[in-house]
Order: structure tokens, then C-alpha cells, then sequence
């Protein structure tokens, strides 16, 4: 298993970036289908993963827009 303080100091790749981000579109899109069918559980346990990429990908400073409720869209890195 790969240890937290690791993420923060190890650089991502363009293409590591691109990934996770990916990754984010995959785990809000299953947690809004979960919450469509109330799966409840399976809801939150989306909602923690989701939480956890959005973190690892503001440590690498890649932000992603929530306009019109939408946690998806890549707006871009920050400078």
C-alpha cells in the first residue's frame, strides 16, 4: 500500500494527471447513477472516493469545476 505522504511529494505526470481526473468522471458519475437508484451505502462509499480524488488532485494542483452541479469538467492546472 502506498503511503499518504508519498502522493504529496511525488510530481504526477501529464499523463498521471489526465488519469486521475478520469478516474474522478468515472467515481461522479457512479456516485450520481448509485444515488439515482438510492443505493445509498454505495452512494457514500463513491462520495468518500470522490473526496479522495479530489484531494489527491488539488495536491497536484489540477482543479475541477462544479458549475451547474457537474464535478466533472477539467478547467485546468493552476498557476
Amino acid at each position: 500500500m502506498h503511503d499518504a505522504n508519498e502522493a504529496t511529494t511525488t510530481p504526477k505526470s501529464d499523463d498521471e494527471l489526465k488519469e486521475l481526473v478520469s478516474l474522478a468522471r468515472l467515481v461522479a458519475y457512479a456516485r450520481e447513477n448509485a444515488r439515482d437508484l438510492n443505493a445509498e451505502f454505495s452512494a457514500y462509499c463513491l462520495d468518500l472516493a470522490f473526496g479522495a480524488l479530489m484531494q489527491d488532485l488539488d495536491r497536484s494542483g489540477v482543479s475541477l469545476s462544479h458549475e451547474s452541479g457537474q464535478d466533472g469538467s477539467l478547467l485546468g492546472t493552476r498557476h
